[in-house]
């Protein structure tokens, strides 16, 4: 079943208006929750600024028939990649998932997650998933499916946020007005990860947002940015900053900029 993340108007709400147990999932971050037993600190999973990016949500049950919701935010293939592989055989039988993103449509990066996506539900259709003659069998398959991808500027009609909803069980694209702060409480470790996450070694494809960055894993992270000068960001200005590091720079966030700043400042003020 396709449905319309659009159908209908979805009001932002202001900052400082976020329910209990709202947390905000980062760029190349996932996190599962068993809505059958909710923590107080996990009633709404929410992620946002996605231009090239892809919003994933997925409800299902896990082995045990525990009812599970995952959101995660995804950037590049490789990711997508870990993030099937590794994380999904959590779910058995039928799952429902959500997908908004891969915007604006022209960009070679969107069409490349777009159709890395589409590939991966396609291999897990009901069909496929009853077929005998597939040798692998997935241990899940897609029941339902509800894509808003491609569909043109990310800053426009909410399209560049999902977040779900685990007290009612309900996936929207309800925006919310956040600061800096709530959306990177590490004041710029998470704009580092997901630079250069996968250029340490052992690389690192995707972060489960409930736990903690350990030391060692951020001294290696402000360590490779150094070697890449990142620090020179705070000398330039916002247009070359968006010439330099986005690949959508036409269509990127008002915070995407100060984003990498906080980041910079980091390093500058970090002793390993």
């Amino acid at each position: 079943m396709i449905e319309n993340l659009h159908g209908t108007q979805m009001q932002p709400s202001s900052i400082g208006n976020l329910q209990e147990g709202f947390f905000y999932i980062y760029q190349d971050n996932y996190c599962i929750v068993n809505i059958d037993n909710l923590p107080a600190n996990r009633k709404y999973l929410y992620s946002d600024s996605a231009t090239s990016c892809i919003i994933l949500a997925i409800i299902g049950r896990d082995a045990y028939g525990n009812q599970l919701a995952a959101l995660t935010h995804i950037s590049r293939p490789m990711r997508f990649n870990y993030f099937f592989n590794h994380i999904c055989p959590i779910f058995v039988g039928p799952v429902r998932l959500w997908a908004q993103g891969g915007n604006p449509p022209a960009c070679e990066a969107s069409i490349r997650n777009i159709n890395t996506l589409i590939r991966w539900l396609d291999d897990h259709s009901v069909e496929r998933f009853e077929s005998v003659e597939y040798r692998e069998k997935p241990s899940w398959f897609v029941e339902q499916v509800a894509l808003s991808l491609g569909q043109g500027n990310p800053q426009h009609d909410n399209r560049s946020c999902l977040g779900i909803d685990l007290v009612r069980k309900k996936v929207t694209n309800t925006d919310f007005d956040l600061t800096l702060e709530q959306r990177d409480p590490t004041k710029g470790v998470q704009t580092l990860f997901v630079g250069f996450g996968m250029s340490i070694w052992p690389k690192i494809w995707l972060w489960n947002s409930d736990i903690p960055y350990p030391k060692e894993l951020i001294d290696k992270l402000v360590s490779k940015a150094k070697e890449d000068n990142w620090e020179k960001i705070l000398k330039m200005n916002d247009e070359e900053i968006l010439r330099r590091y986005s690949g959508t720079p036409k269509y990127e966030p008002p915070w995407f900029v100060p984003t990498l700043r906080q980041s910079a400042e980091y390093i500058e003020n970090y002793s390993v």
